[in-house]
This record gives C-alpha cells, sequence and structure tokens, in this order.
C-alpha cells in the first residue's frame, strides 16, 4: 500500500476541513455582527421616537409567522340570503350586505360582547357568523366591530369586517358585513418582521409625528394585490395612532414580510369618542 499517498490524502482532506471551519467561523461572525448592528439600529430609532415624545408601550420583539393567502373578490353572500330571518337585507355593489333588524336586540352595555356573540354565531342572524371574532380595538360605543378569521390569523381591513350597529337605548338594530370567501393560502408559512421591527419601519417612513400616541397595535391580514376577481393579502402590522392635539385616530399599515409602508386606498381615519385610556375608537379600514 502506497502510504506516502495515504498521508496526502488525509493532508489534503485536514486543509478542506480547515478551510471550510475558517469559512463558517467568519460567516457566523459576519452573522452576528449583522445581527447586533440591526438591533443597534433598532434600539437607536426606539430612543428617538421617545426623544420626540411619541408615546407607545413597549413593542415585542419576538418573530411571528404568516402567509400570503388568496380570496374571491365575490363574497358570496347573496346566495345565502335565504337563510336569515327577522331582517330586511340589502346587496351592496362592492358585495357587502346591509341589514335591518325587524326586531330589536337589546344589549348588555357593561358587557355587549356576550349578547353579540350568541347573535352573531347564529346562522339565522348572520351568515358565516361562526367565522368571526369580536375587535375590541376597532369597535365604539355605537359600532362594534367583528372580524373575518382566516389562515390562523384575522382581517383587519372592510373586506372581512362585520359592523355591528348599535343605538342611544343599547339595541342592536342592523348591521354591514364584508366577506373574504373561498380563502387559501398561497405559499408555504414565512416568518414576519416583531412588532418592534414594524414600529421602527413607521416612525422611519414618516408615519407618524412628534408629540403623538400609538394606541395600540396588531398584527393581522389586508388586502395586497386586487386582481379582477380574486385578491391577495398579506401579513400587516397595524397600528393606531393619536395625533397630538386630535381627537382623531388613523390606522397606518407595514407590510410584515417587506416591512414597507403599504396605503390605504381611502381615507381611513374616524373620530373617537373615548377616552384617552381606551383602546376602542370606533375605526373602520375605509379601503376596499
Amino acid at each position: 500500500m502506497n502510504f506516502r499517498r495515504i498521508e496526502w490524502i488525509f493532508l489534503v482532506a485536514f486543509v478542506v476541513l480547515d478551510v471550510f471551519l475558517v469559512y463558517m467561523f467568519v460567516q457566523t461572525s459576519s452573522s452576528d455582527t449583522s445581527t447586533k448592528s440591526t438591533n443597534d439600529t433598532t434600539t437607536t430609532v426606539i430612543r428617538e421616537m421617545r426623544d420626540d415624545n411619541i408615546s407607545f408601550s413597549t413593542p415585542s420583539g419576538k418573530e411571528n409567522n404568516g402567509y400570503y393567502i388568496a380570496g374571491n373578490n365575490d363574497s358570496g353572500l347573496k346566495a345565502h340570503l335565504n337563510q336569515l330571518t327577522d331582517q330586511s337585507t340589502r346587496v351592496l355593489s362592492n358585495g357587502k350586505i346591509t341589514s335591518t333588524l325587524r326586531t330589536s336586540v337589546t344589549v348588555d352595555p357593561d358587557h355587549p360582547e356576550k349578547t353579540l356573540d350568541q347573535y352573531v354565531k347564529s346562522a339565522t342572524n348572520v351568515i358565516h357568523g361562526d367565522e368571526y371574532v369580536y375587535s375590541a380595538e376597532l369597535s365604539s360605543s355605537s359600532d362594534y366591530v367583528y372580524v373575518q378569521k382566516v389562515a390562523d390569523g384575522k382581517i383587519l381591513t372592510g373586506t372581512g369586517q362585520l359592523h355591528l350597529t348599535i343605538n342611544k337605548n343599547h339595541q342592536l338594530i342592523g348591521y354591514t358585513q364584508g366577506y373574504v370567501n373561498n380563502v387559501k393560502t398561497l405559499r408555504e408559512k414565512a416568518v414576519t418582521i416583531s412588532e418592534k421591527k414594524a414600529l421602527v419601519a413607521l416612525y422611519q417612513y414618516n408615519q407618524v409625528s412628534n408629540d403623538s400616541r400609538i394606541v395600540w397595535g396588531r398584527l393581522g391580514y389586508s388586502r395586497l394585490l386586487k386582481l379582477k376577481d380574486s385578491s391577495v393579502y398579506v401579513p400587516t402590522w397595524v397600528f393606531a395612532v393619536r395625533s397630538k392635539n386630535s381627537s382623531n385616530i388613523s390606522l397606518h399599515r407595514i407590510n410584515a414580510f417587506t416591512g414597507a409602508a403599504m396605503k390605504a386606498n381611502t381615507a381611513n381615519t374616524a373620530s373617537s369618542d373615548t377616552t384617552d385610556g381606551d383602546v376602542a375608537a370606533g375605526m373602520i379600514w375605509n379601503a376596499e
């Protein structure tokens, strides 16, 4: 056996291994440096926001997961109107339906969601009602908002919202319903940015002014692209911002995959009749 040849083979193998280990060390060090640099930048921006008198709760640095999803532009609600009872309904041009109850339903002003949950989940009252959950953040004393559940998340735009109208006597008198039909995931689940990174992006895109307050931030789905028959939705960080000396709250969106600011098609502000400590502000996404 040629021992000299074997020695050369082992020598080459060790050299290759050493080169590989050095490469991995350099890559790991570079990655750690990049991560540290990103974290330092995020921390710096958060400090700048505090210096600009922008108030907010400490944002979470935890990453989440989500999908690209698609759904039909036609809500499909019209085909199920015959299941509804004791109400008069009308189909709107955008596919939503609006309903006026023939008999009002009394709602407990202290715990309205208890009565409304029961009402919404009844198939004779609301189409696909079991697919919606109450959203305190988007609701006000006269407009209780339920949002559609999809792909381990919630649709936070008007296309997937149910708005229940409550009169001054604490009675449910009607509702307007949007629904995203035939929802499908388009890709495998992917990692989304954290609330902290989304908040930093919100500031860097000049979506929040000095002396304002971030009332809340939530991760959900909103429409990214509208095609002829269907729309694509993407995980989105939605922030409610109250400007200085204003009772208005505006909703701003950050794409949770890319960190880019997303624009609404129309205005997305609404007057708030709540106190500063409340999270509900009667806000809706007017964008379709």
